[in-house]
């Protein structure tokens, strides 16, 4: 069966600038990218084009994680993947302060290319 992941940086407010919640295949992850000593992106592969514009170059999340803890999360995720019981998978919930791992503390944004 297919599974999804779950990210939330907040509740929903209606704007076409940001997005708060997003809901990606696990099997369209792509890769994680340590961006800074406490941020985690984790980019999806999509068939939508690349948004120049306004910099988006790849669907991904933007986890907040306890400094130098960026492999634990990574490893909590990809076993959550890898176990065969949960379909939708939530990695990070800003609205309900709910995290797959200990070493995450936050869904800091999300970004999607719009459909077009």
């Amino acid at each position: 069966m297919k599974k999804f992941l779950y990210f939330s940086a907040g509740a929903p407010d209606s704007t076409a600038g940001t997005e708060q919640v997003a809901c990606f295949p696990a099997d369209q992850l792509s890769h994680f990218e340590m961006a800074t000593a406490t941020q985690l992106r984790v980019y999806f592969e999509s068939s939508q084009e690349n948004d120049a514009d306004s910099g988006i170059d790849a669907a991904h999340a933007v986890l907040t994680v306890t400094s130098g803890k960026h492999k634990e999360a990574i490893e909590t995720i990809a076993g959550a993947i890898a176990d065969g019981k949960a379909l939708m998978i939530t990695v990070a919930d800003e609205e309900n302060s709910k995290y797959i791992s200990p070493f995450i503390t936050a869904c800091a944004s999300i970004a999607v290319v719009d459909a077009s």
